[in-house]
């Protein structure tokens, strides 16, 4: 099991990771900028500057396959120190500059959006609420509710998707009045009406049945309307992730601690694991939803991300004089160090959630 949730971790790591540095390395390339290295994974040194890695030089450019799969990076020329090589990263324009850094972002959100259009065509599985246990002299007995019924509508409005939780919210809010169920049984649909109880036994429900979620068919887009559903969903998730964001820190802010559960690499290694043993379909969902977090957060004005640099180039322009490349360096080491410990910290918590 180990094993497998390592393999599984590495190859979302790469899907996320190596399209970002990928978006670097075109937007450097287009702007005819020196690309030093592209690299999959992380360095292994060996020894006296040696690192355990596959590598071959093409043009430039020296491409690595090197020996921790924990991501991929890119060495732009000038990247790191003012050069007055005008192939150099330091001596490109301000909007090349920014376009340059924003690439990444950029594939991520291209990567989330890709996987959101294919799945749409791919089929989206939809579930529906079945019942699957009725008690003896209960509510749902009375009426005619059976196991094997399959609820796909409430209040006499039939809707799917329909999960648990909202059929379990619907039969509380309704306790002491009438609830209208469609039901499919077989190849018939029937509306049955009930009346939850206001006093029942602790270890039974309202209605006295269990439930739980039922496969009932799979919504697929045609070739030509996925791309377009793929675009409503990307806009979507990226709506909720900054909405939640803003929340994260409005919280943060106010009242000095995070709202909810942050999770971190063990936890999203819990996740990618579920979910690959759920279907691939969901493993991919969750790889769009781990792409476009990783841009929104990415984006941010914050010092070692993207979004940090961009605000310096923008500092830059605005004074008309560039930042000290030594001034940056270090600036972008403090926080890319707070960010480690930040990571530390989440990290902590997920393994002592899961003890």
């Amino acid at each position: 099991m180990i094993f497998e949730t390592v393999l599984i971790v590495i190859a979302v790591i790469l899907l996320l990771i190596v399209p970002h540095e990928l978006g670097h390395f075109f937007a450097a390339k287009r702007f005819r900028v020196r690309v030093d290295e592209f690299g999959v994974g992380l360095p292994l040194p060996i020894g006296k500057g040696r690192y355990l890695r596959l590598k071959k030089q093409f043009g430039e450019t020296l491409y690595t396959l090197n020996a921790l799969p924990l991501g991929g990076f890119v060495r732009i020329y000038g990247e790191e120190e003012d050069m007055r090589d005008p192939r150099s990263f330091s001596q490109q324009s301000f909007s090349r500059k920014v376009l340059i850094v924003a690439a990444g972002v950029i594939m991520n959100v291209a990567v989330a959006y890709g996987i959101f259009s294919f799945l749409a065509w791919y089929g989206t599985p939809q579930y529906a609420v079945e019942i699957a246990s009725v008690l003896p002299g209960s509510p749902a007995e009375s009426v005619g509710l059976r196991v094997g019924d399959v609820i796909i509508g409430l209040d006499g409005i039939k809707k799917i998707p329909l999960d648990v939780g909202e059929v379990q919210s619907y039969i509380a809010d309704t306790k002491g009045g009438e609830a209208f169920f469609i039901i499919r049984r077989g190849k018939d649909e029937l509306t049955i009406t009930g009346r939850p109880r206001l006093k029942h036994p602790p270890d039974e429900g309202a209605m006295g049945i269990t439930i739980g979620p039922k496969e009932v068919g799979v919504e697929r887009a045609s070739w030509y309307r996925a791309p377009l559903e793929g675009l409503k969903v990307t806009y979507s998730v990226l709506v909720l992730l900054v909405m939640g964001l803003a929340q994260f820190f409005k919280e943060l802010f106010l009242t000095g601690s995070a709202p909810g559960e942050v999770v971190g690499p063990v936890g999203i290694a819990v996740v990618a694991r579920e979910s690959f043993h759920i279907g691939i379909d969901y493993l991919l969902r969750l790889v769009a939803f781990l792409s476009l977090n990783l841009a929104v957060i990415n984006i941010l004005p914050i010092p070692a991300l993207d979004g940090g640099r961009i605000l310096f180039f923008i500092i830059e322009k605005v004074k008309g004089t560039p930042i000290p490349a030594h001034a940056s360096q270090i600036i972008h080491s403090v926080f890319l160090l707070l960010l480690i410990f930040f990571l530390m910290w989440v990290t902590y918590y997920d393994i002592a959630r899961l003890i």
